[in-house]
């Protein structure tokens, strides 16, 4: 489970320190621990939006050249990004969301239910990338409107949630909550966000 903790307007630093923190370090398919490459993830939400953050540690960074900005790019997952997949309603879990950022800024958002992909949905969401090239750390910010959802945020509601990485340098593709399969698209698989006050 994490926690998603509600803060007033926008997150502050501060915010994000206390933010509950889970660890992206499982491979999706086998479950094996890849320790050197743990993204951590923290969640936040306000009355108006749900907040994620990611930092990526990297060795090298995989990416389209050029990034577009305009439209959206099909398959922005065939190279390095963060993903969050999240289900407002447990009791139809093939019907879900999902949120895709690479280290360009690019974004993909796509509304599912299985099987069926929709590509022309717009959440409205977006993202902030900075790319710490010392430290070799990619952080992502992601804000998506409280209206993308088709239940309201509240405190002591639960969702599920599944959080990824795809570092394709290290043909790595890691999740919260390995699913066990070839695929991310393993709803039963999702593990849980609980909303706090």
């Amino acid at each position: 489970m994490i926690i998603a903790k509600r803060v007033s307007v926008l997150p502050s630093e501060s915010d994000w320190q206390r933010a509950d923190a889970a660890g992206i370090e499982r491979d999706i398919k086998s479950g094996a621990l890849a320790a050197d490459l743990r993204t951590t993830v923290r969640v936040l939400w306000s009355s108006a939006y749900f907040f994620i953050r990611y930092d990526s540690p990297y060795r090298q960074l995989t990416v389209f050249e050029p990034a577009i900005f305009e439209g959206k790019r099909i398959g922005l997952w065939n190279r390095d990004v963060v993903e969050v997949f999240i289900s407002t309603d447990t009791h139809v879990p093939n019907r879900y969301a999902e949120f895709q950022t690479a280290p360009t800024g690019e974004r993909l958002d796509l509304r599912l239910d299985l099987p069926h992909r929709d590509f022309l949905w717009d959440s409205g969401f977006t993202s902030r990338v900075s790319i710490d090239t010392q430290c070799r750390i990619w952080r992502t910010d992601i804000q998506i409107p409280a209206e993308t959802f088709s239940a309201a945020m509240s405190a002591g509601q639960s969702w599920r949630i599944n959080f990824y990485r795809h570092d394709c340098g290290e043909n790595r593709f890691l999740g919260w909550s390995p699913t066990f399969s070839e695929t991310a698209h393993v709803p039963e698989r999702f593990g849980t966000l609980h909303f706090e006050g």
